[in-house]
């Protein structure tokens, strides 16, 4: 059995299927990622990273600060002077960028298989606009042509994994939980959509 074989099959119980983004959409960077060893050049290690993006990810995500504010704060609470222009142009490089640089085949082959087999399908993604609109829009636009709904954290100023943007995307795809397969790499994630009452698989 194939992995596109093995997702369809999973989907049988679904009339509708959402797929997350980042590791699902995308190849995730995370992997050997650059990202870390450049900040730790500059004074912030991986442990501040970590807890940088814990603090801060989420308010980057819904829109509700900028990417250079997100480093500025990461950079203050490991104690190292504000990132310049040049290193915030590389950070976006790195970081916003990694996530475009590979996309996923597979995915878009399930997403195709899906629609032909008369699935509804979804994005729910945690996004920030400037990502949307500068990164997500152009290079995901395959993706974006087979998906009936898009749930963008960013512009609709809610995250994953709280409830309000399950309970959105639901609405949105006019499907109860229970006839929605949730797609995602995180597993917080799908653990939250499936105390929402949908079905949820981690996506590997």
């Amino acid at each position: 059995m194939t992995f596109v074989d093995k997702w369809l099959a999973r989907a049988e119980t679904a009339d509708g299927v959402v797929f997350d983004f980042g590791g699902v959409i995308s190849v995730s960077p995370m992997d050997g990622w650059p990202l870390y060893g450049y900040c730790a050049a500059r004074g912030v290690d991986r442990a501040a990273m970590d807890s940088g993006w814990k603090r801060y990810r989420h308010l980057w995500d819904g829109g509700f600060i900028s990417f250079e504010e997100m480093y500025r704060r990461i950079f203050a609470d490991a104690g190292c002077p504000p990132p310049d222009a040049a290193t915030l142009a590389d950070l976006w490089a790195i970081d916003a960028e990694g996530w475009i640089r590979e996309m996923r085949s597979d995915t878009l082959e399930l997403m195709r298989r899906l629609k032909e087999g008369g699935k509804k399908i979804g994005i729910l993604s945690n996004m920030s606009p400037d990502f949307h609109e500068r990164l997500f829009v152009p290079h995901a636009a395959a993706y974006r042509a087979l998906a009936d709904v898009e749930v963008i954290s960013g512009l609709v100023k809610l995250y994953k994994p709280e409830k309000p943007i399950y309970d959105l995307t639901a609405r949105r795809m006019g499907l109860p939980p229970a006839r929605l397969l949730f797609l995602d790499d995180t597993v917080s994630n799908v653990l939250a959509a499936r105390s929402y009452g949908w079905q949820s698989e981690v996506y590997k």
